[in-house]
């Protein structure tokens, strides 16, 4: 799982090379996805800051990538920001 000692040290050094990569064309994943996965993952997409709903959603979990189970984050890490 990443924590913010691993983000300052991409930010100076880059992203690392990932554990294992996983390979599949546009049309395997959108059988996969939902249109919204499809659109964030594979399309670079995102939303307007703060108009999610699970920005105010403090459930516990980790979270992972949903196309390559990556560990994304824990949510007893999430916090209110103001």
């Amino acid at each position: 799982m990443i924590k913010w000692l691993d983000v300052l040290n991409y930010a100076r050094n880059g992203n690392p090379e990932p554990d294992r990569r996983v390979e599949k064309s546009d049309e395997e994943w959108k059988k996969e996805l939902t249109d919204e996965q499809f659109a964030v993952t594979r399309l670079k997409g995102t939303e307007r800051p703060f108009s999610s709903d699970v920005c105010s959603k403090f459930e516990p979990g980790i979270y992972a990538c949903v196309c390559c189970d990556t560990l994304l984050f824990d949510a007893n890490t999430k916090f209110e920001s103001g």
